[in-house]
């Protein structure tokens, strides 16, 4: 079973993406709290982390380098609707998806970054 956490500050938005990414095989989990999300990453683990970049409380640059810290080997796709969010996804090596989210764009990444099993992973050292 392949865990997946979504985090956006807008639930709905966090819910819509879960709902589209949810599949046979996969735990989806929603999360509007990037504290939370973290403390459910230490806990539980993830394969794949979708993170919004812009967020109250913590930036998403830095729940991705938190994220990192605790799961070197995570792999992580951000979303924003910040016009330097393909920039900013590109200075940290992740995947990135504008706002408003291609779901079907969104679904077909998550496939092949959860099927890809000979593709190493490269943890992101700073």
């Amino acid at each position: 079973m392949r865990t997946i956490f979504v985090l956006d500050d807008d639930p709905d938005q966090a819910e819509l993406m879960a709902q589209a990414i949810a599949g046979r095989g996969r735990r989806v989990r929603a999360f509007s709290d990037p504290i939370r999300a973290l403390a459910a990453l230490s806990a539980e683990g993830a394969d794949l982390l979708i993170a919004d970049l812009s967020m109250p409380w913590i930036d998403g640059k830095d729940v991705v380098a938190s994220a990192h810290v605790r799961r070197p080997e995570l792999r992580v796709f951000l979303v924003s609707g910040y016009p330097r969010g393909a920039e900013i996804a590109a200075e940290e090596g992740v995947p990135f998806f504008p706002k408003p989210v291609d779901l079907q764009a969104l679904r077909t990444a998550v496939e092949q970054a959860l099927d890809d099993a000979t593709r190493p992973i490269q943890p992101i050292t700073r």
